[in-house]
């Protein structure tokens, strides 16, 4: 006669061991979204040893863009950064592309993420508040169509997400809300856990849609003239996309304003339910990566200027985060990898 350890163990056994086995699922797609994060800094190393990037221009022109509209003390030490950077340009820009393909690989490898992930947070958080200018937010007309909050912000908080939590406190990872037993994202594995990541999700676009109210972003020519302008550099079928697309919106800036501000909060305000949370995130990702190809040229990787593929990559990689898993119908009456006979 041959029985099964899990027909031994009754239901209850089963269901205990059903959040753990979620547990797991939800670790290994934490540490694959960590390791496509490490991609995206390899991507950026690549983009940085660009040979234009290695001239004075590059500082000088990444922190005068930067430095608009900025509080004082920032400003000043903007022009310090600066100064320094482009008495050395060869060094320093060698030395930021070494230290970026060390964060990439660092957190490809498992064994040094655990260096990498801090390490990449407080870089990210240093280009954006002085190679970004906190991600221009001082700046009038910033908007999430030419690139806010900032690409850099948005390497931080993944990392900060994908933060894996300690072994002693996994049995943190599967408290979530009531009627969510089936679903369970990356983020749950991580640091901050799943409802704290959707909340970030949701500040970070209801806070692009209240940019929305900005006055120059309720000027008629500024949608249609930002997808004009970013043609600049960009191959002739690019910029042809670039151009039709502003014609189609230029004198309509204050009706895209509108528009984009609406959908904008109700992409965050809708994660927070679970009934809504997956059109949420299909919303975000397509509303990103049209903005990632029509307002910012995904960083205009094809100029040979860019610094990194811009927000779109960054937005569908948190949405991979807080989305919504479901185990399948025989995930709880699984049977063991042992059997006993």
């Amino acid at each position: 006669m041959t029985t099964s350890v899990a027909s031994s163990r009754g239901p209850l056994a089963d269901a205990q061991a059903a959040p753990t086995r979620g547990r797991s699922a939800a670790a290994r797609s934490r540490r694959r979204l960590e390791m496509a994060l490490g991609a995206l800094w390899l991507l950026d190393a690549a983009l940085q040893f660009q040979p234009s990037m290695f001239s004075k221009s590059f500082f000088a022109d990444m922190f005068g863009m930067a430095n608009m509209g900025l509080p004082g003390p920032l400003t000043s030490a903007e022009f310090r950064i600066s100064d320094l950077l482009t008495a050395h340009p060869v060094a320093w820009n060698a030395a930021f592309a070494a230290l970026q393909v060390a964060l990439g690989a660092g957190l490809l490898w498992s064994r040094t993420a655990r260096y990498a992930r801090p390490a990449s947070i407080v870089w990210a958080l240093g280009v954006w508040v002085f190679g970004e200018g906190v991600g221009g937010m001082f700046m009038p007309g910033v908007s999430a169509l030419n690139g806010a909050p900032g690409a850099a912000l948005l390497y931080a908080v993944a990392a900060i997400i994908l933060w894996p939590r300690r072994a002693a406190s996994h049995a943190e990872d599967a408290r979530l809300a009531p009627g969510e037993d089936d679903q369970t994202p990356a983020a749950a594995a991580g640091l901050l856990g799943a409802r704290v990541a959707r909340g970030c999700w949701a500040v970070l676009w209801v806070g692009l849609g209240l940019l929305e109210l900005g006055g120059a972003n309720h000027a008629a020519v500024v949608p249609g003239a930002e997808m004009t302008n970013v043609a600049d550099g960009e191959p002739s079928w690019l910029a042809w996309l670039n151009h039709q697309a502003g014609h189609l919106f230029a004198g309509h800036g204050a009706g895209f304003a509108l528009v984009a501000g609406i959908v904008e909060v109700g992409i965050g305000l809708a994660v927070l339910h679970p009934r809504t949370r997956r059109p949420a995130l299909i919303g975000g990702i397509v509303l990103a990566v049209l903005y990632g190809l029509f307002g910012q040229d995904f960083g205009g990787l094809l100029t040979g200027d860019a610094t990194d593929p811009g927000t779109a990559p960054l937005f569908v990689l948190l949405a991979l985060t807080v989305w919504p898993r479901r185990q399948s119908a025989s995930a709880g009456t699984s049977p063991p990898e042992g059997w006993m006979t």
